[in-house]
């Protein structure tokens, strides 16, 4: 009879451990999504962000050269050129949300590894355009048109700030995008894991 009592409480024991396995599991399961969800959604809100920033300068440059535009070809290259950055990063912001918005819970965790990888790309290839292409042409052309206005020394001051503050927080949002993308990636390889243990 102790035998018997003692291999039902053994067994009510073993379900009581299985039932707080799972319960734990499910915790740290929900937490990794919850983790994994805010970060995209703040990939998703700052894309936004930028969008709009970047849909509201184009009137502020048109106004900019309806207003100047005419006495410096130079100034007058850059207005355009700035015009072009921003309609193509309108464009960029928009096709890398639409990206991101695939990311789901209610699909498997390999469809959300496939668009963040894919968002991730896009951000690596963002910045290659952006450092060796739109920093280094905006510099040039900045040069040239202050060089045909004669500018002053304060305003020489200026553009050299202005770039200074371009180069530096390009530097910041890569290494901040790196660590995020970083974060969002091992909470979805941890819910693979755990998703493939059960």
């Amino acid at each position: 009879m102790e035998l018997d009592d003692l291999k039902e409480a053994w067994t009510a024991l073993d379900s009581r451990f299985k039932k707080n396995e799972e319960l734990k599991e499910s915790i740290i399961l929900e937490m990794m999504k919850s983790k994994a969800g805010k970060q995209v959604n703040k990939f998703i809100k700052g894309d936004i962000i930028s969008v709009i920033i970047l849909l509201l300068i184009i009137p502020l440059i048109i106004f900019q050269i309806d207003r100047g535009g005419g006495k410096y070809w130079a100034w007058d290259i850059l207005m355009i050129f700035a015009i072009l950055v921003a309609c193509w990063g309108a464009c960029w912001g928009v096709y890398k949300i639409h990206g991101l918005m695939k990311f789901d819970f209610s699909k498997n965790v390999s469809n959300n590894i496939y668009c963040v990888n894919k968002y991730n790309i896009q951000l690596k290839q963002e910045t290659k355009i952006t450092v060796y292409f739109i920093v280094p042409v905006f510099a040039v052309l900045g040069v040239l048109a202050y060089a045909t206005m004669k500018a002053t020394t304060p305003l020489w001051i200026f553009l050299i700030c202005i770039f200074a503050i371009a180069i530096l927080s390009v530097y910041w949002a890569c290494r901040m995008n790196n660590k995020n993308i970083s974060s969002i990636m091992q909470s979805l390889n941890e819910i693979k894991d755990l998703k493939e243990e059960e």
